[in-house]
């Protein structure tokens, strides 16, 4: 389950390895987010490029994961979808051969196991904000008496709040940079 042995990967030189599995990683996503209410199957499919003595993985994962909505707690399934590119290094010192950008993975021993990659990159997939159909759809946010939800864009032009009767009003402009006598004790 997307885990090989490097020495038969070597067997693919300049030719790319592919791979095509659906894995089952609900438990151990829903033990590290417990947001998930639940998950499908995830699908792993991409290929293995063995060159200059490493081997570069370029993967599309997707899954189905029910999240609760942010705005009411509904369960709402969310697709994922999304492309990684990895290098897993043979020896540490390859990593010159490669650009700063690049994602490298130093690999401990003679296999390659992208469960860890497709379990992280799923987890980082999930959108931090999760709405119902209906509440996508919705042109006014929920209020109530004495309350009401306001978008990011409303609350953005609110100024803050300045007391009158601060303190530390005296202290304003001590340190800036134009005062002359900012040197002076």
């Amino acid at each position: 389950m997307l885990n090989w042995s490097t020495t038969n990967l070597t067997q693919y030189n300049h030719e790319a390895f592919t791979f095509d599995e659906e894995v089952d990683v609900k438990k151990e996503l829903m033990e590290r987010n417990p947001d998930i209410i639940t998950m499908g199957k995830v699908r792993a499919q991409g290929s293995i490029l063995y060159s200059r003595g490493d081997f570069t993985v370029n993967g599309q994962v997707s899954a189905s994961v029910t999240l609760p909505s942010t705005r009411s707690l509904t369960p709402v399934e969310v697709p994922v979808h999304f492309e990684f590119t990895e290098t897993y290094l043979t020896r540490a010192d390859h990593a010159d051969q490669y650009e700063d950008d690049d994602l490298l993975i130093l690999l401990k021993d003679d296999r390659l196991d992208l469960m860890p990659a497709v379990k992280d990159n799923v987890l980082l997939g999930l959108p931090l904000r999760v709405l119902t159909p209906a509440e996508e759809a919705a042109t006014e946010l929920p209020h109530g008496d004495n309350w009401a939800l306001i978008s990011e864009e409303e609350a953005a032009p609110l100024p803050p709040e300045e007391r009158a009767d601060n303190p530390f009003a005296g202290l304003q402009g001590l340190f800036d940079e134009n005062n002359a006598d900012g040197d002076k004790k």
